[in-house]
């Protein structure tokens, strides 16, 4: 029996492509970490994505109320639960209703000209929460906590809201208008508007970045910027207009100075892209877009960014994408995707990502959910899904292209052993293999295989004996369901000894 050899390319992301037979490997509540020091002899692991630590429920007397959106300012943080805003604080946890608003279930937009009154606004406005709802644009007065609703000029109900040089700047759904106002969001004149003129398709999304407005079309996009000009601030910067547009208007985040959306065109398909220059760099993968395609719509997708342990991740929820919905996660400092994933345990399936709306509140990162009105913090040191099981899974990629056979003596998965917990279940973490010999249709599995009890720092993950397989259609998946820490790395050892057909 021959040394075993380490498969580095286990600590990998998500890339099923159209055919198993080329790569089925995916990645489910893991992602990659590439250690950073300078001639490390482990050079990446696979680590858990964050667990959702409840911080508490808002009792909003219908319990099927879903969260619509985070903002935060200056210390200050508010969300909109179904019909309802609330303004909220993490430690202690505290949610104090502020006003009835429309609810239409999308997700919400928001902007606020901060704690500095406008001096050079006259009268200048007391500091505002603005926010679109329900197709309504609502403005919560800071000092009073006052939420009014604003009477507009627009033809069509407003879409989305940003703040720029002193100016609220609202789109309207469905046409290629979106107007701005100074200092205060309370009052809007109807001449006081950007009318589309360089393309004729009608704006999807708006978003301010980079001291501009980026408004994102049906097929094509372009930014604004404000020249100083009393009666028209803002014009289309010349050379900006790039052919890409936004087939999901919820699909826009900003992060890191830049912006993230699913973009597509009258050329071809959706694509993921990122802002670069003015134009958009592809992100997503064929995979990806091979999964985009069996969409019943796209229109539905929503996205958020956020950074956590050096990380930058877009994650984009897909709801109807197959019949459970997708969340692909991009990780841009990895330049890799994964998956998240929330385990249906009494249907026993994956389905979307519940998370839903994001800000960053001293040192927790809190997120609401796509299905109740109870509040999160995503933490990197919770190992389960709001008390619920957690299921992280790596199916690796296929260990050579050689069509040759081996028997798999051995299979050991490299673990930060020893994590079990005092009591319940983790006590005596274990994780799962399955095997499949036939490029990742039918599996068997191989059982299950210790992390190690609490204290046993030198347990190994080992399987032996696991049957014989050809390489080029040899597909390993490791399961890991118990709440404990997981570190899966540099990757598996695997000891094989030639074989015959």
């Amino acid at each position: 029996m021959g040394a075993a050899q380490l498969f580095a390319a286990f600590c990998g992301g998500s890339n099923t492509e159209r055919s198993l037979a080329i790569d089925a490997e995916q990645t489910t509540n893991l992602f990659r970490a590439t250690v950073e020091a300078q001639g490390a002899a482990k050079s990446a692991t696979l680590v858990g994505t964050p667990g959702t630590r409840q911080l508490g429920e808002v009792v909003t007397g219908d319990p099927t109320v879903a969260g619509r959106g985070v903002f935060t300012q200056d210390g200050v943080s508010w969300t909109v639960l179904g019909g309802g805003l609330y303004e909220v604080t993490v430690n202690p946890w505290t949610a104090t209703f502020r006003g009835f608003v429309a609810d239409d279930h999308q997700p919400v937009s928001w902007a606020s000209n901060g704690d500095v009154m406008l001096l050079t606004a006259d009268p200048p406005p007391p500091p505002q929460l603005a926010f679109v709802s329900g197709g309504n644009l609502y403005v919560l007065d800071r000092l009073t906590n006052i939420l009014a609703l604003v009477a507009l000029p627009l033809m069509n109900a407003p879409r989305q809201i940003g703040f720029i040089d002193g100016y609220f700047v609202l789109l309207e759904r469905d046409s290629p208008r979106w107007y701005f106002t100074f200092g205060s969001a309370l009052v809007w004149d109807a001449l006081d508007v950007i009318v589309r003129q360089t393309a004729s398709d009608n704006f999807v999304a708006l978003a301010v970045a980079n001291n501009r407005v980026w408004g994102f079309g049906s097929e094509t996009s372009e930014a604004f910027e404000d020249v100083g000009d009393e009666d028209t601030p803002f014009q289309p910067i010349k050379g900006s207009l790039f052919q890409i547009g936004c087939a999901a208007p919820w699909s826009v985040s900003i992060g890191v100075n830049t912006l993230r959306w699913l973009g597509r065109s009258s050329r071809g398909g959706a694509m993921v892209y990122r802002l670069d220059g003015y134009g958009g760099a592809r992100i997503s993968t064929h995979a990806i877009e091979q999964a985009l395609e069996k969409a019943a719509t796209l229109v539905d997708c929503e996205a958020l960014t956020y950074d956590q342990d050096g990380h930058l991740f877009y994650a984009l929820t897909c709801p109807s994408v197959g019949t459970n919905g997708w969340t692909p996660v991009w990780d841009e400092t990895e330049q890799q995707w994964h998956k998240r994933s929330w385990w249906n345990q009494a249907l026993a399936r994956e389905e979307a990502w519940r998370v839903r709306g994001h800000a960053y509140i001293g040192a927790t990162h809190l997120v609401g959910s796509r299905d109740s009105s109870v509040m999160w913090a995503l933490d990197l040191e919770t190992y389960d899904d709001a008390g619920a099981l957690l299921r992280a899974a790596r199916r690796a990629p296929y260990l050579g292209a050689d069509n040759g056979w081996v028997f798999l003596d051995e299979i050991e998965l490299g673990i930060e052993s020893g994590s079990g917990l005092n009591l319940g279940q983790g006590r005596d973490p274990q994780a799962l293999l399955n095997i499949s010999t036939d490029s990742g249709k039918t599996w068997t599995s191989a059982g299950m295989a210790p992390l190690g009890k609490m204290g046993e720092t030198e347990a190994s993950c080992i399987w032996r004996r696991c049957g014989r397989a050809r390489l080029d259609r040899l597909v390993l998946e490791v399961v890991i369901t118990d709440p404990v820490k997981r570190v899966l790395g540099p990757g598996l050892w695997i000891r094989a000894t030639p074989g015959l057909p």
